[in-house]
């Protein structure tokens, strides 16, 4: 996909940032438009169909999560990448985004660097879904679960033990099986069934997918 074909829409209560941030897309060559809440958004979107939007969390009339919400429901829309820009740093808060259905969310005060970065990776995603399907990556690992089945997972966390909320959060800390049995002074075999039931209960194909699901979302899991 080229770069300079593509246009983000920014949506931002704030005036001053809202500028900013499209002034900077634009000397990197993408095309903007702009909109100050998730209501004038909508009707920007369904008028210029960008190719990415870059949306606040809160804001009057239709905050993000909404205008997202509504977003996904529609065929049209319901693949279009979407980047939040919050200042809740909260898990939970976190978590509703990406199980709305957001492909990123990026934490207030941020650098347009950070900002440009989060949005190439997405460009990427998109490529890579036209060239051969849903397929997410992980450093230098794949995962190949689909979006959908990403934010089902997320959306199940709630459903885990305590036990089992501790050994997922030390799987995306990258520790192994082995030294989480040391660390929770329990037994190999006992991990390994945990790990297991964790799978079940996300349905996550396996202990690898596992893995890279927890390394993933390890920052509000």
């Amino acid at each position: 996909m080229n770069e300079n074909k593509l246009k983000v829409l920014v949506v931002e209560d704030d005036t001053t940032l809202r500028e900013n941030i499209s002034q900077f897309l634009e000397l990197k060559k993408f095309k903007t438009a702009q909109a100050k809440n998730g209501l004038e958004a909508d009707q920007v979107i369904r008028k210029v169909n960008p190719d990415l939007v870059l949306c606040d969390v809160s804001m009057p009339l239709m905050n993000g999560l909404q205008l997202l919400t509504q977003l996904r429901k529609d065929e049209r829309y319901n693949h279009m990448p979407f980047i939040f820009l919050t200042a809740k740093a909260d898990k939970d808060d976190l978590r509703t985004a990406m199980i709305s259905g957001a492909d990123d969310y990026i934490i207030k005060p941020f650098t347009f660097e950070e900002l440009f970065t989060s949005i190439q990776k997405r460009i990427e995603r998109l490529d890579q879904i036209k060239k051969n399907g849903p397929l997410k990556t992980l450093g230098n690992a794949s995962i190949s679960l689909s979006s959908a089945e990403d934010h089902e997972a997320l959306s199940r966390i709630s459903c885990l033990s305590k036990t089992e909320l501790s050994i997922i959060k030390r799987v995306g800390k990258g520790l192994t099986s082995s030294m989480i049995s040391k660390e929770l002074n329990s037994s190999l075999r006992t991990v390994g069934n945990h790990r297991y039931n964790i799978c079940k209960k996300l349905n996550l194909k396996g202990s690898n997918s596992l893995t890279l699901f927890a390394m993933k979302f390890r920052s509000f899991i």
